[in-house]
């Protein structure tokens, strides 16, 4: 091995001359200050690890990716720490991973942590330099928000031949507060959610490179690995309990996660760290403000957290509590939520051992004001007595344990098992006289559910220092969700209805392999296939099969990476109709037992191909074409066969019909100095492409998909100096077409309609074209020492309150915050 001065950086000024020369003078000056080989010091698993790494300058951030992808791990720092612009030479022969580390950290105050088998943390340094090694890195802390720049399980990004996503927990506490909407419109091209109020229990999903389905379209998200029970029902989490959250978009996540990731997958992984010197520290944020509601006056908004982190890098347990309130924004609008997060993790010499827990509670009235009113009189004569008047609840929670083992550096089997589950209750629908996709999820939401997970995976890395490597991923898991639905309340009668509470049980069992191939780093080959047992289609085809493949050509020259790549996936989403069967009595709902019904699979497959272009960290840029088909979609549709009174209407499902989804996106970010500025640009065409002969809803061939945003686009300027930082940012979404449910509540009012005849090609009469304002938020921080900060924080700064999705929705207007952050 080598010692550290043969892969010594050049930070002083003969590195900055050479980055001007132009990339062969580059290579032949690093080349020509490697010095001879040496003994290495002795360093675990997995910095022992040797790797070779071509000469070249390139800033510090970029040479970290290059060396976590040369020794396969997994890479974190925190940016605060590491002057990731600084330009470096990096020439590695042969060298251990931690000396190559150290040598890069240069005169930073840091050191390579062992995190587990395959993640190494640049955490700080309590020694000096040359008496950091293997022995001393129990004694060091993990870091406050890591970045990660690798990954050796999945598929590393500069490898990747999707486009892969990354929100660190750093951007969701500067900018959505935890919201997981906020933070996908904010920095996620492709995938778009509409603003929701407090008292709309569920996450509206409005386009994941278009609708993969005639009702809701949604992704699959799991917790730490752990799959939640209902993706609608997740939307709040600490934002100082996230370490990241990982994205894919499209069904190429399939052939790894399975059935109902059609859309895409949503990965959230939260934090397992311990504290700085193996201590205790404890961290306390406060702060309030006013939120804008429909009338002239302001209401108290409020925001508290505390977070405890114990232990070393090796040993560690966590701890997050966060809670807020919020007024009456409109009339009986008032919220308030509390979210707990636990961690534990212990780090052996080849086995880690983590546990993870999650708690979420919200409680909120049904906000209704003046823009409405003409849809709750045409539902209800006395508003004196409406359900609605119900205070709605909804309890979330996590819990579940991953344990890794390493008999060496080739394999990697891992374990994890948890459940997920939720309780609703006196939840509401909207009051649109014509129920949206979103009323019918909840309904069948309404009750209470628990998921319970198991997935038994192994890695094989092969090719060790050669030109051609692999990684073979093997999976098998198990999950099981048993639900309890319970009657939504009587909106005529004015009483809960007395409709048993019904139960049903899925589940689903899978195995797959999953292969990614390298050569030279420059040419990747990904492949996977997966086979699954899925409860819920029909008992001919119980399984399924869901491939994936994907290349991805790469070109270094200098600090210029241009990446080349395009892949194919194929998802299944079954379609059941649950043991609740549902008729409406003016937006009542009551349940008819029946056993449940297996209608099919929707299925959406198709391709994405890009180009990604990087200079540095100066310059990312990213493009990305997609086109894909969904079919075999159902629609719950109004059934005008009744001659009840005419306000009721039943239901029935159509189909079968298909969606194509057609579109591009642009991603980009630059740094310079202190400043980031990055911004997202989507450009979809979802289209109807064909219907049953027998349908009988309201749409046509050739229709454009209602509520699914033709643009979508947002910005983001973060500025991060010694002692102050700034954040801002907006998202915009513009042109769709939705339901005027004003007109139709006027229609129905006065007598023009009745209930019962909007139905099928009438309600094209009340589409409607909108478009989006803008969402502005902004923040600006001081610190005060080392333990205080105090902070001013604005959301939605234009008050733009109504208008998504549509004419009836109303969400808080303009919040205006301020805050006090302290460390113990």
């Amino acid at each position: 091995m080598t010692p550290a001065s043969s892969i010594r950086p050049l930070w002083c000024a003969a590195a900055l001359a050479c980055f001007s020369r132009g990339a062969a003078a580059q290579s032949r000056q690093c080349a020509a200050q490697l010095p001879a080989s040496a003994a290495s010091a002795r360093w675990p698993s997995p910095l022992d690890r040797t790797i070779d790494v071509d000469a070249t300058v390139l800033p510090l951030g970029d040479a970290l990716v290059r060396v976590g992808a040369a020794a396969r791990v997994r890479i974190s720092y925190s940016p605060e720490l590491l002057a990731i612009d600084r330009s470096v030479c990096l020439a590695a022969r042969h060298a251990a991973l931690g000396d190559v580390l150290v040598s890069l950290a240069g005169t930073s105050n840091v050191a390579p942590v062992v995190a587990s088998s395959d993640q190494v943390v640049l955490a700080p340094a309590t020694q000096s330099r040359a008496h950091v090694r293997g022995d001393m890195l129990g004694s060091l802390g993990l870091l406050d928000g890591v970045v990660v720049t690798s990954n050796a399980e999945s598929l590393p990004v500069r490898g990747s031949p999707m486009a892969i996503d990354v929100v660190s927990g750093r951007q969701l506490a500067r900018t959505s507060g935890g919201n997981l909407a906020a933070a996908l419109d904010g920095f996620t091209a492709g995938m778009w959610t509409w603003p929701q109020s407090p008292a709309n229990m569920l996450s509206a999903f409005a386009s994941i490179r278009g609708a993969s389905s005639f009702g809701v379209s949604y992704p699959k998200i799991y917790v730490d690995g752990i799959e939640v029970a209902n993706p609608l029902i997740v939307s709040e989490f600490s934002p100082d309990a996230i370490e990241r959250v990982e994205i894919v978009r499209g069904p190429q996540g399939s052939a790894t996660y399975g059935t109902d990731a059609t859309s895409g997958v949503i990965n959230v992984i939260t934090r397992h760290e311990g504290a700085e010197g193996g201590g205790q520290s404890t961290a306390l944020h406060t702060s309030a403000g006013l939120t804008q509601g429909t009338s002239a006056r302001g209401v108290l908004r409020q925001e508290h957290a505390l977070s405890i982190a114990t232990g070393s890098s090796t040993r560690s347990a966590d701890l997050y509590v966060s809670g807020g309130t919020l007024g009456d924004f409109v009339p009986n609008g008032a919220s308030h939520d509390l979210v707990l997060n636990g961690s534990a993790r212990r780090i052996g010499d080849r086995t880690t051992l983590s546990a993870t827990a999650r708690y979420f509670m919200e409680s909120a009235g049904s906000a209704r004001s003046a823009l409405n009113a003409p849809i709750r009189s045409a539902m209800v004569s006395d508003t004196s007595a409406d359900p609605m008047n119900l205070a709605q609840s909804v309890g979330e929670y996590t819990f579940g344990v991953t344990g890794s083992f390493a008999p060496s550096d080739r394999w990697t089997h891992t374990i994890v098992a948890g459940v997920d589950g939720y309780s609703l209750a006196n939840v509401q629908t909207s009051a649109a006289p014509i129920p949206t996709a979103a009323d019918s999820a909840l309904r069948a939401a309404q009750g209470s559910a628990a998921r319970a997970t198991l997935r038994l995976s192994s890695v094989l890395r092969t090719g060790g220092d050669g030109p051609l490597r692999g990684t073979f991923t093997f999976v098998a898991d198990h999950s099981a969700l048993h639900s309890t639905a319970t009657a939504m309340p009587d909106m005529l009668a004015m009483e809960s209805s007395t409709a048993p509470a019904l139960s049903d049980r899925e589940h689903s069992t899978g195995a797959g392999a999953e292969m990614n191939v390298s050569f030279d780093e420059a040419l990747y080959l990904t492949g996977a296939l997966r086979m699954e047992h899925d409860s819920r289609l029909p008992a001919a085809n119980h399984l399924v099969t869901l491939p994936m493949l994907g290349l991805a050509l790469v070109r270094d020259a200098g600090p210029l990476t241009v990446t080349v790549r395009g892949s194919y996936g194929r998802g299944v989403r079954p379609v059941r109709v649950p043991a609740a069967q549902y008729s409406q009595f003016a937006n009542r709902f009551r349940y008819a037992p029946s056993s449940p019904m297996s209608l099919g699979a929707e299925v959406q497959s198709g391709t994405e191909a890009g180009v990604d272009l990087s200079i540095g960290r100066a310059l990312t840029v990213r493009m990305t074409r997609f086109d894909q088909r969904a079919s075999g979609l159902l629609q719950q549709v109004i059934e005008r066969t009744d001659t009840t009174p005419t306000l009721h209407r039943t239901y029935g499902i159509a189909g079968a019909g298909a969606i194509s989804n057609r579109g591009w996106e642009l991603e980009a970010s630059a740094t310079r100095s202190h400043l980031t500025a990055s911004g997202t640009l989507t450009l979809v065409d979802s289209r109807v492409t064909a219907v049953a002969a027998d349908y009988t809803g309201e749409l046509r061939a050739g229709d454009r998909m209602l509520a699914v945003p033709a643009s979508t686009s947002s910005l983001d300027l973060t500025w991060l100096g010694r002692r102050w930082s700034f954040s801002a940012g907006g998202a915009l979404a513009r042109d769709w077409i939705n339901y005027d449910q004003l007109a139709l509540a006027g229609a129905i009012a006065s007598g023009e309609h009745t209930a019962h005849e909007l139905a099928g090609p009438l309600l094209r009469q009340y589409w409607k074209r909108y478009d989006g304002g803008v969402r502005l938020r902004a923040s600006v921080a001081r610190d005060i020492g080392n333990r205080f900060a105090l902070e001013l924080t604005g959301d939605n700064l234009l008050n733009y309150q109504r208008g998504e999705p549509d004419d009836a929705t109303i969400v808080p207007g303009q919040t205006i915050m301020t805050g006090l952050r302290m460390k113990f």
